[in-house]
């Protein structure tokens, strides 16, 4: 693990120094906390607690994939558009620690803001019903732990595909398969707000699902040949 964190940290380090990718997280956190807030009535018969957890659950969801989405870019796809990748292949690490020292910091970052927006979402909700608003426990569960694992499969999906692709294909899949599943979250989380419940067995049923996505890509990753990404950066 300690070639991981290597690589972890380097990334991380790398993303908190570009004011770009800091102060996207930042507007897109205020804006979608802000946006997402207004959606709750202080009038409606339906639980605080309730409204709030929905509008958590896919308010934190969509900062953490689309900052994750974007990030990627940035990570995976600039490095081989500039062939830094080939420096990481020439050292001892492998390309399994490689693809998951960038998955994880990337997962790392997209977090911090996703949690940003939804405590900012969650004070303007409190100041507008004028008490304190709270979400249920598997809310809290799930944006805590849940999230950075779900963040981190979709980014590692992402990053898997620009390895085994080449830059122009890797740009195709981007916008042909990841923007409509974006406008899809985005769609079934705008109409649902209010209405779903994120229960103990929802939180249960998405960590078993993606950690089996995860343990699948961290195998298929290992079986990436370097030779295989030195030949789609041309």
């Amino acid at each position: 693990m300690s070639r991981v964190s290597t690589v972890m940290w380097k990334e991380l380090r790398e993303l908190a120094g570009s004011k770009g990718a800091l102060v996207m997280g930042a507007i897109f956190a205020l804006a979608f906390g802000t946006m997402y807030s207004l959606r709750i009535d202080p009038n409606s018969d339906v639980p605080l607690g309730v409204s709030l957890g929905s509008l958590l659950f896919f308010l934190t969801t969509i900062l953490g994939a689309f900052l994750g989405y974007t990030y990627t870019g940035q990570v995976f796809l600039r490095e081989k558009m500039e062939a830094v990748i080939e420096t990481l292949l020439c050292s001892p690490i492998n390309v399994r620690d490689i693809w998951l020292g960038k998955t994880l910091a990337i997962a790392a970052l997209a977090q911090v803001f996703a949690i940003a927006g939804g405590v900012l979402c969650s004070l303007i909700v409190s100041y507008r019903v004028g008490s304190v608003a709270v979400p249920g426990g598997a809310v809290i569960l799930y944006v805590m732990v849940v999230l950075p694992l779900l963040v981190a499969c979709f980014v590692g999906a992402l990053g898997f595909s620009q390895f085994m692709l080449g830059m122009k294909e890797s740009r195709i899949v981007s916008l042909v398969v990841f923007a409509p599943l974006f406008a899809l979250l985005y769609g079934v989380g705008y109409s649902l707000l209010g209405s779903f419940v994120l229960t103990w067995l929802h939180v249960l049923w998405i960590s078993v699902g993606v950690m089996a996505v995860l343990t699948v890509l961290a195998f298929a990753s290992s079986r990436i040949r370097i030779e295989r990404i030195v030949t789609t950066l041309s």
